[in-house]
């Protein structure tokens, strides 16, 4: 486990990126990737500044509290920026089956341990425990859904953790499949430590275009990228992902991108993917 307490502070310093910039300039965001625990080390070696694990296999909530302190801490690793795959996808979100208690009760455990380890957000993409079960109502289950992202970012702010809303495409999930419906539901919650994950593959899936990043600027958190055909990381098919990466410049972002991807061979394609999306950043920033 890491405790990465000061990540924020890394974070906002920045000058790693920054030195080359001009002081009214946004820095270029850090570049991260989201890894199973098997490639951490390999990220690292990359050039990734930072790594997004899911919330199972770095925070473990299926573990007992004791079970999770005896974890060894390895300061080698990238700072934890945020961990992902919130929930488990049996455990509903919304629908006829949905038991919001249950939901919390497991959330309890990951802001927790989130707060512990110095995760600063946790990432709500999960999109099978968040899909609308066939023949339920749509509008029910987003009151469902707002209602339970007021209770959790609740929850959260008692452990000073954050929580990014991730636009999923439709192949997915069939709730917020879009950047503009994830910041709708970031206006009805209406809480600070409630925002959004943009991922630039779901735009892309889903034809949205970058202008809506515009709409997100108050509430991103984290961005995630990949290209659009295949998932695969930044330079396999040459994606220009220019439009987007602008948008974020004119908003002003300067926090992180992470890479998540499916992976032909990590240990080859992570370098390259890394300087891929580098080279497309300093382009534009």
């Amino acid at each position: 486990m890491l405790k990465h307490y000061y990540f924020f502070y890394w974070l906002m310093a920045l000058p790693l990126f920054a030195a080359a910039q001009d002081q009214d300039k946004p820095a270029r965001p850090a570049i991260g990737v989201c890894v199973s625990d098997d490639h951490i080390t390999q990220a690292k070696d990359a050039g990734f500044e930072f790594i997004v694990p899911s919330v199972s296999s770095y925070l473990k909530p299926h573990l007992t509290d004791d079970q999770f302190s005896d974890i060894v801490a390895n300061e080698n690793l990238p700072p934890v920026f945020a961990c992902n795959i919130f929930f488990p996808s049996k455990m509903k979100c919304v629908g006829p089956t949905s038991n919001m208690d249950s939901v919390l009760a497991y959330a309890k455990i990951v802001f927790k341990r989130a707060k512990q380890v110095g995760v600063p957000i946790i990432v709500f993409g999960s999109g099978g425990a968040r899909a609308i079960p066939d023949g339920f109502s749509k509008n029910l289950a987003v009151k469902q859904f707002t209602q339970l992202c007021i209770e959790l970012s609740k929850l959260a702010q008692q452990y000073d953790v954050k929580i990014a809303l991730e636009n999923l495409n439709r192949e997915e999930t069939n709730l917020i499949n879009t950047v503009e419906a994830a910041v709708e539901i970031c206006e009805q919650v209406n809480m600070p430590n409630f925002g959004v994950n943009v991922d630039i593959y779901h735009m892309l899936k889903e034809d949205e275009p970058a202008k809506n990043i515009l709409k997100a600027r108050d509430y991103i958190l984290i961005c995630d990228i990949a290209e659009r055909e295949k998932r695969t990381p930044p330079g396999v098919q040459d994606t220009d992902f220019g439009a987007y990466l602008r948008a974020l410049k004119q908003i002003g972002y300067s926090g992180g991108i992470a890479v998540e991807a499916r992976w032909d061979d990590f240990s080859d394609q992570a370098t390259h993917a890394h300087r891929t999306l580098i080279r497309q950043l300093n382009i534009i920033y």
